[in-house]
């Protein structure tokens, strides 16, 4: 609808016919008329804005809508951000993609065996355990959700890897560094714009001299840095998002060196539409577990999601930092792609 308001403002108005279509389609859709009911699952949270508590409110409110959920939905990784398509083949899908976003970090960070690793908001562990299996390193991953860290452990637990510990910590109470790389996978957008310069002055203070910090984060221009009524009212509350620069600006400040930035905003639209495929296949199964007007939540959230990043409304960047020696040493020669 977006496309065609464009171009007939481009071509001087819209044809009679079109205009009747338009307005066919609208009765039929029920978008004339009385408003629906709004959702009830709508999130209320109180307290000081990104304040302990109201954060740990705000990721439950998303996050632990249930571990089985979000099985329908995700990949095999349980990867919940943007993955990285290397292949327009056919046979290659979301978990081949997700795999060579995970891998992609992995070389970005420059793990080898035994190296220590933090992963800040870690999810349901994919990087975490893609580290741990494939690079040896020791891996400290911290969560708000209940729910993930119990799938976290879980996993660990199955698999019988050691050198892995999950923890249910705010970032702000972590205080065992050094660790030798940090990543930080689309999180970073529930810390704040007021408490931002301090959450990158702690991620500096928690590195390791040469040590790289790995922030995969969207960015967003406008007048609503927290995706808008929608998302913040039904799907995650408390959001922050700002142009990459400023990001860029606010690592700098911290004291951290920028040596690269990754666009991946196409990424996002493929990743976004495979999730929206696996939401309208497992249609009935979701409809089951959280009843419909979720499901039609997620539904929307999805679509609208794909569509901001392909018309380039909101962007998804890779941005790899690393903390220089005194002397000026970064330890860092080319950024592997």
């Amino acid at each position: 609808m977006w496309r065609n308001a464009r171009a007939h403002r481009l071509t001087g108005g819209v044809a009679k016919v079109s205009r009747l279509r338009a307005v066919r389609a609208a009765l039929r859709l029920g978008v004339l008329g009385p408003r629906p009911k709004a959702p009830d699952a709508q999130a209320k949270l109180a307290g000081t804005i990104h304040s302990r508590e109201r954060d740990r409110a705000a990721i439950s409110y998303h996050y632990d809508l249930s571990n089985a959920f979000y099985q329908l939905i995700l990949d095999e990784h349980m990867a919940y951000s943007c993955a990285y398509w290397t292949s327009a083949g056919p046979g290659y899908g979301l978990a081949d993609a997700q795999h060579d976003k995970l891998e992609l970090i992995c070389r970005k960070l420059g793990l080898r065996p035994g190296m220590r690793m933090l992963d800040v908001g870690c999810g349901w562990g994919s990087l975490s355990l893609h580290a741990a299996r494939h690079h040896g390193v020791e891996v400290v991953g911290v969560t708000l959700s209940e729910q993930q860290r119990a799938f976290v452990t879980g996993r660990v637990a199955e698999e019988g890897l050691t050198g892995v510990e999950i923890r249910l910590q705010d970032y702000r109470d972590v205080a065992d560094g050094p660790f030798d790389a940090i990543a930080t996978v689309e999180m970073g957008e529930h810390v704040g714009a007021e408490a931002y310069p301090a959450f990158a002055a702690g991620l500096h203070g928690l590195l390791a001299p040469r040590g790289r910090l790995l922030v995969q984060q969207m960015s967003r221009r406008g007048h609503a840095p927290g995706g808008g009524a929608f998302i913040e009212s039904y799907v995650a509350p408390d959001m922050h998002m700002r142009p990459v620069g400023e990001t860029v600006a606010l690592l700098e400040d911290a004291g951290l060196e920028v040596r690269d930035v990754h666009a991946m905003r196409e990424h996002y639209v493929r990743t976004v539409h495979a999730w929206l495929a696996t939401l309208e296949r497992r249609w009935d199964d979701v409809v089951g577990l959280v009843g419909e007007p979720v499901a039609r939540v997620w539904r929307l959230y999805l679509v609208g999601g794909a569509l901001t990043f392909e018309e380039g409304r909101m962007g998804v960047d890779q941005i790899l930092a690393v903390r220089r020696t005194p002397d000026g040493d970064s330890g860092l020669g080319a950024v592997p792609r």
